[in-house]
């Protein structure tokens, strides 16, 4: 007795198995028919012509893409495996709006053996119906520059009349919308901004990122996407022009998502509503900078380059010189500074890394004979650091708000008091309680503040005592050690060339303390001159 046929082997032999595809855009102006609407004339086709629906893939995306297409990469899958043997659209645009893309996948469709159905129009394999595919292919790709056009003309009109063009808002603001429920301003999330300022500040103050995210990932404070937060995201955040809401371009600056620039139109202050202040965000920006360039795996070798970091520097733009080592066979390598910076008269200018730190080092390590300027050199460094008194003021402040409680508590002990007087100290008992918490709550990020500064006295005390023995009982400094001397002197290295010796080094350097750099110049003269009588 024959075996009965399974269902599939039923469908396989039988009827022709097809998948429904349907899109809408991600563009508002696109004309698009509803993902149901879509779903519901494919079924009804199907119906029709006797097909067997397998899947139906939904998706939300511009036509102006097909590789990223999540839903029609399924599809393809599916018909490469032979899973099915054809592929229903309502209409051709809805596979894609450019004419490439539509070939692409039409000559991908024709060499597996599937059958692309239209609801509404007629694709069939005549000679007829291959033209016919072309030019819907060529009217889908002209409505496409259409809708960028109208895109763009809407976005570029809204932006010269002073209002931000309709986007995605980062984190601590959010759209208004108006009576017709339209997008019409931007404001700021308190809470969300809040964060950003604490978090700008300490990262313009030296705390690591590393040290911040851990700290508002411990307190549970959700991030941009409602998860936890990472170093990466949070450091485009405070560098995100748009923090401080001021000098502002749409569709110019670095964070304009356009993918065709339109133009740059001045926005007004404030159309990005300010979170921090411009000279906050600049002190963020030369942070970034400075651990950027400082950055060991920027060099295979970091340690054969005292200056790297942004201490040496380019005479004639003043952009930070950055590290290159020339590899030769057979020899030596040469390490050298050289400036990148592009269309630059001084691209590639460049400087031996080994003698320049040599003669900047033997310059620099004079200063260790001067000890009481060595002491303010250190005071200026500390000036800003003013976790300790911030410290104090907060724990003051937790003491205050404790006695209150405790006077609070003692009242209510009294059987005296009645009625309203009971509940008015009760209402002032619970704010001194939020109010307690709110203070422990800066406490401890004053305290994570005060740990990264207390790190960096250390080093300084380590210095300043290395300083005070004499020039014979000094040990030399590793590597790491003068590194630290350097930013303790908050050294800069402007490096140039000489025009009359072209071999010969030419350097100028600026210190934080200038009283300490007239003294340098005038010990180096003297250090030349005795040279120059021997």
């Amino acid at each position: 007795m024959a075996k009965p046929k399974t269902l599939p082997e039923i469908v396989h032999r039988s009827a022709i198995v097809v998948d429904i595809y349907c899109r809408i855009s991600t563009d508002g102006q696109e004309d698009n028919t509803s993902l149901e609407e879509q779903e519901a004339a494919g079924r009804a086709y199907c119906r029709e012509h006797g097909l067997i629906v397998g899947m139906v893939h939904k998706e939300i995306w511009t036509g102006y893409q097909y590789r990223e297409r999540k839903k029609l990469t399924l599809m393809r899958e599916r018909y490469r495996d032979g899973k099915i043997q054809g592929a229903v659209i309502r209409t051709l645009d809805r596979l894609s709006r450019s004419q490439t893309h539509i070939a692409i996948l039409m000559e991908e469709m024709e060499h597996f053996g599937i059958e692309l159905h239209s609801v509404k129009e007629v694709i069939d394999d005549t000679p007829m119906g291959k033209f016919a595919r072309m030019v819907l292919a060529f009217v889908a790709e002209m409505e496409r520059e259409k809708i960028m056009d109208r895109t763009s003309t809407g976005r570029i009109n809204k932006a010269e009349a002073g209002k931000v063009p309709v986007g995605n808002v980062p984190y601590g603001r959010r759209w208004v919308l108006n009576e017709k429920g339209e997008h019409d301003y931007i404001e700021l999330v308190e809470e969300e901004a809040d964060v950003l300022r604490s978090c700008a500040q300490a990262y313009a103050d030296g705390i690591p990122l590393n040290s911040t995210v851990r700290q508002l990932n411990e307190e549970g404070v959700p991030s941009a996407t409602g998860g936890i937060w990472h170093t990466g995201s949070l450091l485009r955040l405070l560098t995100d022009p748009r923090i401080t809401g001021r000098n502002l371009k749409a569709f110019g600056s670095r964070w304009s998502t356009a993918k065709h620039r339109l133009g740059e139109v001045d926005l007004p202050d404030d159309a990005y509503p300010q979170i921090i202040s411009v000279e906050l965000y600049e002190r963020v920006i030369a942070r970034t900078e400075y651990n950027t360039l400082s950055s060991p795996r920027r060099s295979s070798e970091p340690e054969m380059f005292l200056l790297r970091g942004g201490i040496a520097r380019c005479k004639y733009c003043g952009n930070a010189m950055a590290t290159y080592i020339q590899r030769r066979p057979n020899r030596k390598n040469q390490y050298l500074y050289r400036c990148n910076t592009k269309g630059a008269e001084c691209y590639h200018h460049a400087m031996n890394a080994v003698a320049l730190d040599a003669e900047v080092w033997e310059w620099a390590s004079l200063a260790a004979d001067h000890q009481q300027l060595i002491e303010q050199s250190i005071e200026l460094a500390s000036k800003r650091d003013l976790a300790a008194a911030d410290l104090a003021s907060a724990e003051r402040a937790i003491a205050t708000c404790k006695g209150k409680i405790e006077n609070y508590e003692a009242d209510l002990d009294d059987v005296d008091l009645r009625g309203n007087t009971r509940a008015g100290i009760r209402q002032l008992l619970n704010a001194q309680y939020e109010l307690l918490e709110t203070l422990e709550t800066e406490r401890a990020k004053i305290a994570t503040h005060a740990v990264d500064v207390e790190k960096r006295k250390a080093v300084y005390a380590r210095l300043l005592a290395w300083c005070r023995k004499t020039k014979e009982e000094r040990e030399r400094l590793d590597y790491i050690g003068k590194r630290d001397f350097l930013d303790l002197l908050s050294m800069t290295v402007f490096v140039g060339r000489r025009v009359d010796k072209y071999h010969q080094l030419d350097w100028d350097a600026k210190l934080r303390l200038p009283e300490l750099e007239a003294v340098l110049r005038q010990a180096d003269i003297c250090v030349s001159l005795s040279h120059e009588q021997a």
